[in-house]
Order: structure tokens, then sequence, then C-alpha cells
């Protein structure tokens, strides 16, 4: 009787624990974020995230490319958009620096 109890509870633990993790929202969309990095230089970060909102948030902190192809950390987000769809930066010069990186 004790190992049918048994039985039973893992296999609910497992039907819960796989239901739970079938909630979680996975990120779905990819960014392009200008941002500006710690010593002050313009550069990109891309990431993935469920909305633009969150990728604004997501990017402070997160590896950058900059304008000089150096590499920076993000201190602060400018703008980001979607990187599919046509969407682009309002900054003209840093669009056109975008559209020349492989991406």
């Amino acid at each position: 009787m004790l190992k049918i109890k048994s039985m039973l509870l893992f296999i609910l633990s497992m039907v819960v624990c796989a239901g739970a993790s079938g909630e979680r929202q996975w990120p779905e969309k990819v960014f392009a974020c200008q941002v500006v990095t710690g010593a002050g230089a313009q550069g990109l970060v891309n990431l993935q995230s469920v909305s633009q909102q969150e990728a604004e948030s997501g990017a402070v902190g997160l590896p950058a490319i900059t304008l000089a192809q150096n590499k920076g950390v993000a201190a602060r987000v400018v703008q980001c958009i979607e990187a599919t769809g046509g969407h682009t930066f309002t900054d003209s010069s840093f669009q056109a620096w975008y559209e020349k990186l492989d991406n």
C-alpha cells in the first residue's frame, strides 16, 4: 500500500511540474536596442524578450557592440525595436550603421 501511495504521489508531482513549466512565457521576439555604454559610447544590444518594455529594461547591463566596433556594457537604453518586420530606429545615422552589420 505504501508503494502505491508513493508512486501516485510521484506521478502527481510530475503532472504538477509539467503544468507549471508549460505556463512560463518564453521570449518570442528579438529586439535590437540602441544603448549608451558606461563609457558614453553609442552601441547595440540584441536580445530576446516577451515585450518591448521588458527588452528596454533587460538590455541594461548586457554586453554591447559600439559604433567603433568595440565592446562595452549598456548603461542606458535609447530605443529598442523589433529586429524583424521592417522596424527602424528614429536616429537615421544609427539605423544606417545597424543596417551595415551582419544581422
